[in-house]
């Protein structure tokens, strides 16, 4: 590792809360100046410096995904066009390739050199997801030829002058020119904000100064990051997520598996993702770079959250991704679902690292999953096309996404509609926006009802809307099949991965149903489900993109966060508190959380609770098989003298006793097998086929395609991990998702 030369810790603070000062400035000037929705309400941006290498040296709040991809963005640059055609003070340069960085072409980037005295002596950049490229409409691509403008680097700014030929080359390429043309021109303000103020501290501290500052603050994320890891336990985690995707051959929905094993030993982290799904032939890719950036994301996220942002805290953790893969697709695939598969990536990264953090006992770091996709995908998207009322064309897409719920925690809920974890900054879109920018009318916006993950602490609520095409006679979507499969997510402890209250809807209604609304009458869920406002609509042969006919009355939902625990240790009156809220239905109390309302729903029948709490322990009893044929691998074992070693479950524990490490459940002292050996082996193990689990049909008909393992403690019945598995992917159904080196007793 290399030294930096030392620095006045005093100054040295000074500065670097300062460059954080300057970066959310650019941000904001960023966000002022455009008026593309998924930027100036969404958050999609960010605003970054680098050293004159372009090692990453500070990243500010924003998409956490861009801060990390514009370092090889800008080494790139540096390769290809250092000598020809160079760079000099005023330039700034265009990128958007996301197989070099970036996720996929929506993500622009506006790199900016910093000079001081006609030497460069950094960089700072900004980005944003813009919302159209030119090309097909979202979901249409077979290759990256068909999205749009791709660019490795190309000047829109040279040595302080506007390159209007450029700048219209750009925009002229897309739907929406207006909208790309004022994110492109908000990037280039806050660039020249960063760069202005970055140039003013270099005055304020001199140059040196300000150079071995910025590689302290690279050092410090490094040691940091290496601190944290040293905290935690050695030992391997394995997380089996999926998504779903079109097959166009048979115009069906195919699940894809994500796999990812992490190992962490000593002051490193490697991740392994050897079995995941190949590479499809639609947009459902994601390229390799993309890929780095929403590891890094995932671990900004939750494990070194508060190590600072910069290239640093990546250095001692090394990424195999087999190449063919959806995780690193090959070129030309096309890649404009690259950040869907990134979600459920960082979820699916969380996963193994929260369980690694529980069981370092910070459980103030533990979640359960917050960045999974929507609960089951399928139906009418979010990307629209087509022109609104007063014949303005549309080429964005509807970010209510950001309205997701966080997951729950060792000791309390998540938080509903918390956000979206992948972008800090992130907002909401604002109703009246929407119908002043889309042909929609909407109609309700609220929690979804059952759409968390349940658990002793359920997770935060995701968020549903309805609302109707209204003024636009070619209004049209992107469209994805049913996969019948839940879309990343995972719980801990027992806690369920996702709720059972969310699917996308579409029914054709017309206009005429305007006439109810004004008679008092209001769009239900259930009630455009049944077909009481309309016929519901499934098309056939699941087309990539779909027409929407004025009068289309649409349902659409928000991913709800992870639960902890299992749900039948949840306090009686949350339950009657969710449930008198609106949050959770009756047939969900009773059925997960064993929990019985009184005639008036005002209050908890405790004897009924208590008995209906112990006939869900005995079915789990009665319906669970260990796979092994044993409950127990330590046969006349017995409950010696035993000390917690490792508590990695709120019920299971390694626990030593002399030379012995052993598994054990914290309750009732049942032990399982040895700590070497795989306890879902000796745990009560049941399977529930999702169409048994779920209490609405999908609107295509078909089947769910997955099914949950779920297994239990022998001893005292508590239910200890949730598994969801796909059999049609093949691979073991029982995953052996933990194994912690226990250090010996000397």
């Amino acid at each position: 590792m290399k030294k930096v030369a030392a620095v006045d810790p005093v100054r040295y603070e000074m500065f670097f809360h300062r460059l954080w000062a300057i970066g959310e400035e650019g941000r904001m000037t960023l966000q002022r100046v455009t008026a593309s929705p998924i930027v100036s309400q969404g958050g999609e941006c960010m605003s970054s410096f680098y050293n004159e290498k372009g090692t990453m040296v500070l990243a500010c709040s924003g998409h956490l995904r861009f801060a990390a991809a514009t370092s090889d963005a800008i080494h790139s640059l540096i390769q290809w066009f250092g000598k020809s055609p160079g760079f000099y003070d005023g330039d700034q340069i265009f990128f958007n390739d996301p197989y070099i960085a970036g996720s996929h072409t929506y993500d622009m980037m506006v790199v900016k050199p910093i000079f001081y005295r006609n030497e460069l002596i950094a960089w700072t950049a900004t980005s944003t997801h813009t919302a159209d490229t030119g090309g097909l409409l979202r979901g249409e691509a077979y290759e990256i030829y068909h999205e749009g403008i791709c660019i490795p680097g190309l000047k829109v700014v040279e040595r302080g002058e506007f390159r209007e030929d450029v700048f219209k080359t750009l925009t002229g390429q897309c739907r929406d020119p207006q909208y790309v043309g004022l994110d492109l021109k908000a990037m280039i303000a806050g660039n020249n904000v960063c760069a202005k103020r970055y140039l003013g501290l270099v005055e304020k501290f001199g140059l040196s100064f300000v150079r071995a500052a910025g590689e302290k603050m690279i050092e410090d994320s490094e040691n940091k990051a290496r601190a944290k890891l040293r905290s935690m336990p050695d030992g391997t985690w394995v997380a089996r997520q999926y998504v779903t995707t079109l097959d166009r051959k048979t115009r069906k929905g195919v699940a894809q598996q994500l796999f990812c094993t992490m190992v962490k030993e000593k002051d490193r982290l490697h991740f392994d993702f050897s079995g995941t799904s190949p590479q499809t032939d639609t947009d459902h890719n994601s390229t390799l770079p993309s890929t780095i950036a929403h590891i890094a994301l995932a671990l900004t996220n939750t494990l070194f959250w508060n190590v600072p942002w910069s290239d640093g805290k990546m250095r001692p953790v090394e990424i195999s991704v087999p190449e063919g893969t959806i995780l690193n697709c090959r070129f030309p695939a096309a890649c404009g679902a690259g950040p869907r598969i990134g979600n459920v990536l960082v979820s699916t990264v969380c996963e193994c690292v929260a369980k690694m953090l529980y069981a370092a006992g910070r459980d103030e770091d533990v979640n359960g999953s917050t960045t999974g996709n929507l609960e089951f995908v399928g139906g009418p998207g979010y990307f629209y096309g087509g022109h609104t009322r007063e014949g303005i064309r549309v080429a964005q897409g509807l970010y209510d996404i950001h309205g997701a719920g966080m997951g729950a925690a060792p000791y309390r809920d998540g938080v509903n509609s918390g956000g979206h974890m992948n972008i800090p900054s992130a907002g909401i879109t604002d109703i009246e926006w929407i119908e002043m920018q889309y042909p929609f009318l909407y109609f309700t916006r609220g929690h979804n009802r059952d759409g968390s993950g349940f658990g002793k602490f359920r997770g935060g609520l995701g968020s549903y809307r309805i609302y109707l095409v209204y003024g636009s006679k070619d209004c049209s979507v992107d469209y994805k099949p049913y996969g019948g499969l839940a879309q990343g997510g995972f719980g801990l402890s027992g806690g369920y991965p996702t709720g059972i209250g969310s699917m996308r809807l579409m029914a054709q209604t017309g206009l005429e149903m305007l006439e109810r609304v004004r008679r008092g009458e209001y769009p239900e869920v259930s009630a455009i489900r049944s077909g009481e406002w309309g016929k519901m609509y499934h098309p056939q042969g699941v087309p990539e993109r779909i027409a929407l006919p004025e009068g289309s009355l649409l349902v659409d939902y928000v991913a709800g966060g992870g639960g902890f625990g299992d749900p039948i240790d949840r306090e009686p009156e949350a339950v009657l508190g969710d449930y008198r809220r609106g949050w959770l239905s009756r047939e969900t109390a009773e059925r997960i959380y064993g929990v019985i309302f009184n005639e008036t729903e005002d209050g908890v029948e405790e004897q009924a609770t208590a008995e209906r709490r112990q006939e869900i322990r005995e079915t789990r009893r009665s319906q669970g098989a260990p796979p092994s044929g044993r409950t127990s691998s330590l046969d006349g074992e017995g409950n010696g003298e035993w000390q917690t070693a490792v508590r990695f479950n709120a019920t299971l524990e390694i626990v030593k006793g002399g030379k012995r490490s052993v598994i054990r459940c914290n309750r009732c002292g049942h032990l399982f097998c040895s700590a070497d050996e795989n306890y879902k082996l000796y745990a009560l193990h049941r399977v529930v086929d999702l169409n048994d689990f779920m209490p609405n049909p999908l609107p295509s008909g078909e089947p769910y395609i997955g099914e949950y393992h779920v297994y239990f403690c022998p001893g005292c019945a508590t239910q200890v991990q949730v598994d969801l598995f796909a059999p049609s992917l093949g691979g073991e159904g029982i995953l052996w998702d933990t194994r912690i080196k226990v250090p010996s007793t000397s």
